[in-house]
């Protein structure tokens, strides 16, 4: 039986340990990928989506710099701003983890 996805924001925290090293270069990579996105998208036209994809790549960048295991969108931000972290966990994340193995075993 497939495994249903939770929502990204239940606060699971049963599994909440700071992220590795494999998964913090996945974030990052996202993250740059997504600002790249954002920067080349002609200012005009795609101002919506440019701004969507610049939110989205910073806090993938600032969720690998900070070891964040949560939802990077919703939880890295409120992390920074308040010193502690807000645990919003992040389903997607954790499928993908899980499937790249990048998961520590």
């Amino acid at each position: 039986m497939k495994e249903r996805m939770a929502p990204c924001c239940v606060d699971s925290s049963a599994d909440w340990r700071p992220l590795n090293a494999a998964q913090r270069w996945a974030r990052l990579i996202v993250g740059v990928a997504l600002l790249s996105l954002a920067l080349a998208l002609p200012s005009s036209a795609w101002i919506a989506l440019a701004i969507v994809a610049g939110w989205l790549g910073a806090t993938h960048v600032l969720a690998a710099a900070m070891a964040y295991p949560g939802c990077p969108e919703l939880g890295t931000a409120p992390s920074l701003l308040l010193g502690r972290w807000v645990k919003i966990s992040c389903s997607p994340w954790r499928w993908l983890d899980a499937r790249f193995r990048l998961t520590a075993q």
